[in-house]
């Protein structure tokens, strides 16, 4: 399988949607899947703060990064990311490489952080993150409410310095 891993572009923006309703469907618990339609989608390629990247086998979307840069001069150094992977593509390295790429890009626009989010049930993701060099550095207790469980899990904060 080719995969390229690139910035994301208006033409992707139906492929891109694509999965995110295919994780919409599958219940995922990433923030991507709240985005209420494709206008919003099409938006965030017009919003400054926000860098997009995609990993594509050259007829599908697979993965979507998503990085929010800090709205002011006190922290636009820093990125928020979110990322979502295809579930049948999940444990291949996508994830890896489609965040490299992205940081790769961001550090060269001015990123020096990077901040990532992870559900404390969620370990493939924990694993990920670790895996990319990021280094755990807090949590916020019972944040969230898993509705297949229904126990509350923490959400861990990861950063990585570029």
């Amino acid at each position: 399988m080719d995969m390229v891993y690139r910035p994301m572009h208006l033409s992707d923006v139906d492929k891109v949607w694509e999965l995110l309703e295919l994780l919409k469907l599958e219940n995922s618990e990433v923030s991507l899947v709240e985005i209420p339609d494709k206008e919003e989608l099409q938006g965030w390629l017009e919003n400054d703060k926000l860098f997009l990247y995609i990993a594509e086998d050259g007829e599908n979307v697979l993965g979507l990064l998503k990085a929010a840069r800090g709205n002011d001069q006190r922290n636009r150094h820093a990125a928020f990311l979110s990322i979502a992977i295809h579930p049948e593509y999940r444990g291949k390295g996508i994830a890896k490489e489609l965040t490299l790429t992205g940081l790769d890009d961001m550090k060269k626009d001015g990123i020096v952080i990077a901040r990532a989010y992870v559900y404390s049930d969620n370990l493939a993701s924990v694993n990920a993150v670790l895996r990319l060099g990021f280094t755990f550095a807090g949590s916020v207790h019972k944040h969230h409410l898993n509705e297949k469980t229904g126990q509350y899990v923490d959400d861990l904060i990861f950063h990585k310095i570029l």
